[in-house]
C-alpha cells in the first residue's frame, strides 16, 4: 500500500482536534473516511496511532512521534509553496539596467514603469554609464540589459530597436528662428549651442552635420540629457540638435522643436549578452519592452 498525503492530512487533522467528527468537518469528507485513511496508515506504518477509550481518541506514543515529522514536513511544503509565490511574483528579484545619459530621462523610466506595473514587487537598478561603449562594456560583464544609440552593436550583444527617428532642432520660443518651417546648419553659423556631452554619440553624428556643412558655432554649454539640454534652450542659451524621443512637457517649456535638414538619424536600442543566460525576469522584461514598441 502506498502513502498518500490524504492519509497524513487526515492523521495530522485529528490528532490536532482530538476527534474524527471534527477532523471530518475540516476535510470536508465523512467520518468513515477519515477513520478509513487512518486505518490505511497504520496499515502502511505497522504500529497503532491511535488509542479508542469511548468517544475519546489518544495518540500513542509512536504518533507522537510521528506528528513531529509530519510538521516539519508539511512546513517545509509551505516554505516551498511560499517560494514559488514569490518567484511567480519576482519578489526579492532585481533587473538591473545602464543606459546612456541621453536616455536616462526619456526611454529607460517609461519602460520600467511598464515593467513595474506588471510586477511591483520586483526590484530595478538603473545606472547611468558615462558612454555607449562604456555602457557596452557593463552589459558584457554584470548589467541585464543596456540602453545605448543604434547603429553599432558588437560581437556578443543581442539588440532590440527601441527609436528610430530624426534629431530636431529645439530654439528658444522668441528666438528669430522659431518662425522658420525647417533649420539648415547655415542658419545656426556662429550662433551658441547647447550640445551633449563629448562623449555621446549623438554628439559626435550632430558634429559631423557641421563640419561637412562647414559650419561654425558657437560651442559654449554641455549637458549629458536632452531635458537638461532642452532646459538649458529655454532659458535662452543657445540652440541645439536633440533626438525626436520626447523630452518631458516640462522640459520643452520655453522651447520650439523644429524639423532639421540634412536629416541626423537618430536611434537607440536595448542590448544584452550572449555570454549570459537570461533569467526569468529578464525575459519578462524584454515581454514588457516588446509590448511597449508595439
Amino acid at each position: 500500500m502506498k502513502l498518500t498525503f490524504r492519509q497524513i492530512d487526515a492523521f495530522k487533522t485529528v490528532i490536532q482536534t482530538g476527534s474524527i467528527t471534527e477532523a471530518a468537518k475540516l476535510l470536508g469528507i465523512s467520518q468513515p473516511a477519515v477513520s478509513r485513511l487512518i486505518a490505511d496508515l497504520e496499515e502502511h506504518l505497522g504500529f497503532k496511532l491511535l488509542q479508542r477509550g469511548g468517544r475519546t481518541l489518544t495518540p500513542t506514543v509512536e504518533a507522537r512521534l510521528l506528528v513531529e515529522e509530519v510538521e516539519r514536513a508539511l512546513s517545509g511544503l509551505e516554505r516551498i509553496k511560499d517560494a514559488a509565490d514569490m518567484i511567480r511574483r519576482f519578489r526579492h528579484a532585481r533587473l538591473n539596467i545602464i543606459t546612456t545619459a541621453a536616455f536616462s530621462t526619456m526611454i529607460a523610466p517609461p519602460l520600467i514603469r511598464e515593467f513595474s506595473n506588471r510586477f511591483p514587487e520586483a526590484a530595478v537598478t538603473l545606472e547611468v554609464g558615462a558612454a555607449d561603449d562604456a555602457v557596452m562594456w557593463r552589459v558584457s560583464q554584470d548589467f541585464d540589459f543596456g540602453i545605448t544609440t543604434g547603429g553599432f552593436l558588437p560581437a556578443g550583444m543581442n539588440s532590440l530597436p527601441l527609436v528610430d527617428r530624426d534629431a530636431l532642432c529645439v530654439v528658444p520660443e522668441d528666438h528669430p528662428l522659431a518662425s522658420h518651417s525647417v533649420i539648415r546648419p547655415k542658419d545656426l553659423a556662429d550662433l551658441s549651442f547647447v550640445s551633449y556631452r563629448r562623449e555621446s554619440q549623438t554628439r559626435f553624428e550632430i558634429d559631423r552635420v557641421f563640419e561637412e556643412a562647414g559650419v561654425e558655432r558657437r560651442m559654449l554649454y554641455e549637458a549629458r540629457t536632452t531635458n537638461a539640454i532642452c532646459r538649458l534652450v529655454a532659458n535662452g542659451l543657445g540652440a541645439s540638435i536633440i533626438g525626436t524621443v520626447d523630452a518631458t512637457q516640462a522640459a520643452m517649456a520655453g522651447c520650439k522643436a523644429l524639423a532639421f535638414e540634412p536629416a541626423i538619424p537618430f536611434s537607440a536600442m536595448l542590448i544584452w549578452s550572449q555570454h549570459r543566460p537570461v533569467s526569468a525576469v529578464a525575459e519578462t522584461f524584454l515581454e514588457v519592452v516588446n509590448d511597449y514598441r508595439g
